[in-house]
């Protein structure tokens, strides 16, 4: 594993190196910064309603489905006394 990772950097240094000897510079930033920029992983885990952790993504679309749907489908609380108020115009 290790040599397969220093030959894919002697890879890229020799692409560098053949961008900057053709006066292509703009090419040769965009390779280092790929190579020398930090990536960030990506989890995609939520949590089920009694807390567990649900990583499989079908599990993950039928919380997402169930959680919507829960929200969007619960019952309003109303006062009636607002719908006996007439409006008022400050005209």
């Amino acid at each position: 594993m290790e040599k397969a990772k220093n030959d894919w950097i002697e890879g890229k240094r020799q692409d560098i190196e053949e961008k900057l000897q053709n006066n292509s510079s703009k090419k040769a930033y965009e390779l280092v910064k790929d190579l020398t920029s930090l990536k960030k992983g990506h989890t995609t885990t939520i949590q089920s309603k009694d807390g567990n952790e649900l990583t499989e993504d079908q599990d993950i679309v039928n919380r997402w489905t169930k959680y919507c749907s829960q929200l969007f489908n619960r019952g309003a609380t109303r006062k009636p006394e607002v719908l006996n108020v007439a409006p008022v115009n400050n005209i």
